[in-house]
């Protein structure tokens, strides 16, 4: 089968610690089965759209323009991208996520392949909790030099996601077929497309998750804790907050953030310069390490010495950390959210707590501290679920049977 992606990540061999590592993984697995002919289409810092091969994949990198009121990137790179899926003539094109413009170029009929989407992220839902609970106070306190030289705020980015609420809505809309990784996210795409054909996929990770070894119980009082952009509904603050909570009973407490999120000079992001300031009020300024953007073995490394793992994010429509971490057997502290719910069971796989609750958060993370039993209870338990549901092989399968199912509809596509 010959499938074109167009995602947001340029595949490659390396790990470097970015976000959509799960499309690399997916890939290489994919390819290596002997039944795809992969191709891939990413957005890159090049002028022209430019060939990059990543091993057996063929890819294209095209220009990360501004797109315009309707959408979609200049006129040229559009062309440039039609010119490619017609060249390449693939079976399908898999469309990864709505996040980005890709899916209007099938909804709006400039590309005739039949089109599978995948639903990666909602802009929507995360729209209503952008600001992660912080008041109008904290959300301008946030505004440093980056934010005043680009124009840019908690406000604004929030106004961002709204504006593409509609296009999120057009592009669900002009799918056939789309899969989901979880109930809640099929519930907010039936809201705009209640015909299309649903299938539930699950997402592979990464190769060091699954040659590590699983966790074992710590003694050190160590919460490890990631967050892919510096944006307040990724919730770091609620787990400085909780923190600081945790300090009174735990005052040798650990918060290991890893993160591409503290960069230095006018850079810095005015949030996370406020959680900063906000560690500092609270008093656990050497209690929080900032690990920066980590390897997926730097990853495994973290969880295993670790007590427990908090995530605290206030949307999610299925986060790939929660699913390494259960994997590992890691005892989880998890805000509830749509796709949070959907990986784990509250008291029997995670602890969870409302999203934004620093009291909760706290109670679930001292649970886990003092509790052995329970943490590995949730440990076994997680795990147990984990290496069904994330297993290479059936998740390898499963996306090989979607495809052909997709392939076989001749309606509908």
């Amino acid at each position: 089968m010959k499938i074109l992606w167009l995602s947001n990540k340029i595949l490659s061999d390396k790990d470097t610690g970015n976000t959509g590592t799960w499309l690399d993984a997916m890939a290489h697995r994919l390819v290596a089965t002997g039944e795809i002919e992969l191709c891939n289409v990413a957005i890159g810092a090049v002028r022209v759209p430019t060939r990059q091969d990543t091993g057996p994949i063929h890819q294209w990198i095209v220009s990360a323009a501004a797109t315009g009121r309707d959408g979609l990137p200049p006129e040229q790179i559009v062309a440039g991208i039609i010119k490619v899926v017609n060249d390449v003539a693939p079976e399908i094109v898999h469309v990864w996520g709505v996040e980005e413009y890709w899916g209007l170029l099938k909804a709006r009929g400039l590309i005739h392949t039949r089109a599978l989407l995948e639903i990666q992220g909602l802009k929507e839902p995360c729209s209503r909790v952008f600001a992660g609970g912080l008041t109008i106070q904290e959300r301008l306190a946030c505004i440093g030099i980056k934010e005043i030289i680009k124009r840019r705020s908690i406000a604004s980015g929030r106004r961002a996601f709204e504006k593409w609420i509609r296009f999120e809505h057009e592009i669900i809309a002009g799918h056939g077929f789309i899969t989901t990784q979880s109930p809640w996210v099929e519930a907010w795409v039936r809201v705009s497309n209640a015909s299309a054909r649903i299938f539930h996929t699950e997402l592979a990770l990464r190769e060091p998750f699954y040659s590590a070894k699983s966790w074992r119980p710590q003694n050190a009082p160590t919460i490890f804790c990631s967050a892919a952009y510096p944006v307040p509904y990724k919730g770091i603050h609620d787990a400085v907050r909780a923190v600081a909570l945790l300090k009174r009973h735990f005052p040798n407490a650990r918060l290991r953030i890893a993160g591409r999120l503290q960069i230095r000079g006018i850079r810095h992001d005015g949030y996370i310069a406020w959680v900063n300031r906000l560690a500092a009020s609270l008093h656990v300024s050497e209690q929080i390490e900032w690990l920066g953007p980590l390897s997926a073995t730097d990853i495994v490394t973290e969880l295993q010495n670790c007590s427990v793992m908090l995530m605290p994010s206030h949307c999610e429509t299925y986060s790939v950390a929660l699913a390494e971490a259960l994997y590992l057997g890691v005892p989880v502290v998890c805000a509830h959210t749509g796709g949070t719910a959907w990986l784990a069971r509250d008291e029997e796989s995670a602890l969870f707590f409302s999203p934004g609750d620093k009291a909760m958060c706290a109670y679930q993370l001292e649970r886990v501290l003092t509790d052995q039993g329970l943490a590995e209870m949730l440990s076994n338990k997680g795990r147990a679920i984990a290496v069904v549901r994330n297993h290479p092989e059936a998740v390898v399968k499963n996306q090989l049977g979607i495809y052909r199912q997709v392939i076989a509809t001749r309606v509908g596509c």
